[in-house]
């Protein structure tokens, strides 16, 4: 792999702010670029597969990949990898189809972090309600919610930014929370930034529904989430005697808090 194709993957690999529905089409758009190369598709999946693969959408994604090189014929790679992006946009459109029967009546959103399903979503949902008015928490230390808040407002759409402790006073002046998801668990417990849970423990509260929106991609075949610990400078550089950071990224949100898991 030469160094221009070794630096583009390792923009992906370090991406700490997208979504992983954005990395898999970041991860589509390196393949196909590469497609009449395939000794370069080959060598970043097997550097993937170490990396990112305890990620469902990207294990997922590299699961077809490999299948479909396995097969050795070209013109399917090149299809698989060219259509991708449109199978994409038809999954979103069919959450959003499945999502607008639930919330008609819905003008008022809160969310946190930032979702490449959800960004789909939200862009859909103004075109068919022009009120439609989204409060996103900062998404704190990554502040994923800014980066959220500038892209929807590309859409036109209305946006409130709000810190983390905001969310206590906001959940009761909203009509519904939606999140998106990193993983969802064999036992339908969601895997999302920390703030997800309790985001719906105060949706639960104050009895506002709490949907979540995903693609099938995400779906895993695990059981268990064990709770890590990032990178404790991204929340706080600082060293002192008696001082512990503990900068947690990812959190299980039970499935007796969702009201409702909506996927393609």
């Amino acid at each position: 792999m030469n160094n221009i194709q070794q630096n583009k993957l390792n923009v992906i690999l370090t991406d700490n702010t997208s979504g992983f529905s954005e990395i898999v089409n970041k991860i589509n758009t390196l393949f196909r670029a590469n497609v009449k190369h395939l000794e370069i598709i080959e060598e970043s999946i097997s550097i993937l597969n170490n990396r990112m693969s305890h990620f469902a959408a990207v294990n997922t994604y590299l699961k077809r990949i490999k299948k479909i090189i396995k097969s050795d014929d070209q013109q399917m790679i090149n299809d698989f990898l060219a259509s991708f992006a449109d199978a994409e946009k038809s999954q979103f459109e069919i959450i959003f189809n499945k999502l607008s029967k639930k919330t008609k009546h819905i003008n008022s959103i809160i969310t946190i972090s930032k979702s490449g399903t959800l960004k789909e979503v939200f862009n859909l949902w103004k075109g068919k309600n022009t009120n439609l008015n989204v409060v996103i928490c900062e998404s704190r230390p990554g502040n994923e919610g800014k980066l959220f808040a500038k892209e929807l407002l590309k859409f036109g759409i209305k946006v409130e930014l709000i810190s983390d402790a905001m969310t206590a006073l906001y959940v009761p002046q909203v009509d519904a929370a939606l999140i998106g998801a990193d993983e969802i668990l064999k036992n339908s417990n969601v895997i999302n930034k920390v703030g997800s849970r309790a985001l719906a423990l105060l949706c639960k509260e104050n009895k506002k529904p709490f949907y979540v929106v995903t693609t099938k991609s995400k779906f895993s075949g695990r059981k268990i989430f064990s709770t890590k610990k990032a990178n404790p400078s991204k929340l706080w550089n600082y060293k002192s005697a008696g001082l512990t950071v503990s900068n947690i990224y990812f959190e299980e949100i039970e499935k007796t808090l969702i009201t409702e898991i909506i996927t393609d």
